[in-house]
């Protein structure tokens, strides 16, 4: 259970901590309109972290279930409706929800698919 805790944890700050410094350092506002280009580099860099996320959050688990790259993925949902819900609709959490919760679910099956193939190797 600590794993699965630390999981959500640590995978949640791989995809937190770049997206904060991401607007930090480039001085953009995420909850206003961004150009075309720094919007796609945005998208792209948020769903690596993501991926990244749910594939280390499973990973640092030791579960073979989607649970903690679900729970990873509820909470950027969580995140991205709340400041939907706080600033209006615009573009920063709509990609979250839409783009970077299921590339969290999709690192999470990566690791789950990788263990289950390293177990068919290892029974050969």
């Amino acid at each position: 259970m600590l794993r699965s805790i630390a999981g959500i944890i640590v995978g949640y700050l791989v995809f937190a901590v770049p997206s904060f410094l991401l607007f930090r350092l480039t001085h953009v506002d995420p909850h206003a309109p961004a150009s075309l280009a720094f919007g796609i580099i945005a998208v792209v860099l948020g769903m690596m972290f993501a991926l990244l996320a749910g594939y280390l959050g499973t990973a640092i688990a030791r579960r073979r279930t989607m649970w903690v790259a679900l729970t990873i993925a509820a909470i950027l949902a969580a995140g991205a409706i709340s400041s939907m819900i706080a600033t209006g609709m615009n573009w920063s959490p709509i990609a979250a929800l839409v783009c970077m919760a299921p590339a969290s679910l999709a690192g999470g099956w990566l690791r789950i698919r990788q263990h289950q193939l390293d177990e068919k190797g290892d029974a050969s």
